[in-house]
């Protein structure tokens, strides 16, 4: 039997997935979150940090082979630029491993740049990379 090469999930499949990942990974750092129901308004994730509630709103990408092959990961500041982080995850499809920057809102609004005609915004993992260390979740867990 041969077996079909491995191929990336739909852009939805990929979000919800990176959204599940995130979440885990919030809670296995000790955090109480949530994941807004699908297609609700606001964000896709909501924590509770020193009793307050922050909004996450994750843009998930994958790759094959190396991180590279993911170009953008597209934010509409002007419908999620209330979010108070976003979280920008790469997955490894070969080992759905994901790797997990997290960005306050001013850090994603420095990063992000708006395409030309559509008034849409991309922020470039290249420049994510250089201001963020990967799976740095010091930002949430500061005091706690």
């Amino acid at each position: 039997m041969e077996v079909d090469p491995l191929r990336k999930l739909s852009h939805q499949q990929a979000g919800t997935l990176g959204e599940m990942l995130a979440l885990a990974k919030l809670n296995t750092l000790g955090l109480a979150a949530y994941i807004s129901p699908e297609g609700a308004p606001g964000h896709d994730l909501i924590v509770i940090v020193h009793g307050e509630a922050k909004s996450i709103e994750v843009k998930t990408r994958q790759f094959l082979e190396r991180p590279t092959e993911i170009g953008r990961w597209p934010v509409d500041l002007s419908t999620k630029g209330e979010a108070d982080f976003f979280l920008f995850v790469e997955l490894d499809l070969r080992t759905m491993t994901p790797t997990f920057y997290l960005l306050s809102n001013a850090q994603a609004r420095a990063t992000n740049r708006i395409s030309a005609g559509s008034g849409m915004g991309n922020c470039y993992p290249a420049h994510v990379r250089r201001l963020i260390a990967p799976n740095d979740f010091s930002p949430l867990l500061a005091g706690i």
